[in-house]
Formats: structure tokens, C-alpha cells, sequence
């Protein structure tokens, strides 16, 4: 797989990992959230360019995903 696509997929696990921290605050900050949302959308798009479908982009991303997790044991 292309290393920019992996790259990407990594940049919108750590957007979501974000999204995720920041409305876990209690007062979450609307400005953040508004703009990490819109990082994940635009990375979104960029992958859609390269898989225009959506089930071919989801198992672009499990195999990904499965190169980039570390293996328990």
C-alpha cells in the first residue's frame, strides 16, 4: 500500500483519538473540536480520491490498520 495512504489513515486515527479526548473534558473547547473536525473531514476526502468506494477504502484501512498495531502478547 502507498505510504501516503497509510500516513493518512494514521493522521485520522490521531484526529479521532483527539475528537474523543477533547469531548471527554468537561468543558469541551467548540473552536478545537470545530477544527479537528474539519482536519479529519479534509484527510477523509483525500482518501475518497483514492478509493471512490467506501468498502474498498474500509479494507485499505483494516489492512492498515492490522501492519500499523503493535502485537500483544
Amino acid at each position: 500500500m502507498n505510504t501516503l495512504i497509510e500516513r493518512l489513515i494514521a493522521a485520522h486515527r490521531v484526529l479521532n483519538r483527539e475528537i474523543r479526548r477533547e469531548l471527554a473534558r468537561r468543558m469541551p473547547d467548540d473552536l478545537r473540536l470545530r477544527r479537528l473536525k474539519k482536519e479529519r473531514l479534509a484527510i477523509k476526502d483525500r482518501l475518497f480520491r483514492y478509493f471512490p468506494d467506501a468498502a474498498e477504502m474500509r479494507s485499505a484501512t483494516r489492512l492498515a490498520l492490522s501492519r500499523a498495531r503493535p502485537v500483544r502478547i
